[in-house]
């Protein structure tokens, strides 16, 4: 089968340690998009965020933003939005203020991002991106996705996951390893992402392939043609697999595209 889509997870997956792209990650992708399949970031990060990589290396892609919230065209045309409850929002906005948790609120035009104390960077934040030390005052209309950071088992997450069957919530890794929660509507994740884009690509899912990492990235396996899960992520992510990679660590993606292309070259 010829393989026409590949939505990629970020974190953990194709973002090394420092949170970027090797050069032989991104020499694969450039490869990957000539050879013409298209690429999409699937991230619980913003969209402005999700593509950033990807324009430092100068290509243009969709994009699964915001854990499936935020679904866009290359060129940033919006194919679906979905917006959290409002309720859920400020609840969230109060209880990472009280439990003094790292988070990203994420909005179609930006992001705010919470922290305890203003980063050294604040005052040259970028338009897309609002550092700031509490979200009570925050106009979260129309919030998307929220990124929240607890570190742990804080005695707070019993809070957040009372939502459970009002919101969907899922267990993500940071970059660095670090465990976070993403929060998006009910019936909202990456799988719900991806088939909405490859409804708006004239693309069918079974020409897609999913490459992730964590328990976020299990609905757009179940979606996707051919899943992918790198051999660092989490248990239930391995479990939903089709296939295993290795880690970043190891340019698991890379070596995978690489794979791929040569199997299409050869006529696979």
């Amino acid at each position: 089968m010829r393989y026409r889509l590949a939505v990629i997870d970020l974190d953990g997956t194709l973002l090394d340690a420092s949170g970027g792209v090797s050069p032989r990650a991104a020499a694969a992708l450039r490869a990957a998009r000539e050879a013409g399949l298209l690429i999409a970031p699937a991230t619980a990060r913003w969209y402005q965020a999700a593509i950033r990589p990807f324009a430092a290396l100068g290509l243009e892609v969709a994009a699964i933003a915001s854990a499936g919230a935020d679904v866009r065209l290359p060129g940033g045309g919006a194919v679906v939005q979905v917006p959290l409850p409002g309720e859920f929002a400020r609840f969230m906005a109060d209880l990472c203020d009280r439990a003094g948790w790292p988070a990203t609120v994420a909005l179609p035009g930006f992001a705010y991002r919470r922290a305890n104390e203003l980063p050294p960077w604040a005052a040259n934040a970028p338009e897309w991106l609002r550092p700031v030390t509490s979200l009570r005052e925050a106009d979260l209309e129309g919030a998307l996705a929220v990124i929240a950071e607890p570190g742990g088992e804080d005695p707070h997450l019993a809070e957040l996951r009372a939502w459970r069957d009002r919101v969907e919530l899922f267990d993500a890794l940071a970059f660095t390893g670090d465990g976070m929660v993403s929060a998006t509507a009910k019936g909202v994740d990456k799988g719900h992402g991806l088939r909405a884009l490859c409804a708006a690509l004239g693309i069918d899912p079974s020409e897609a392939i999913a490459i992730g990492d964590s328990e976020v990235d299990v609905p757009m396996f179940r979606a996707a043609g051919l899943a992918v899960a790198v051999a660092t992520g989490t248990p239930g992510a391995k479990a939903a697999a089709d296939r295993l990679i290795p880690g970043p660590a190891e340019d698991g993606v890379a070596a995978f595209i690489e794979s791929l292309l040569g199997q299409a070259g050869n006529g696979g």
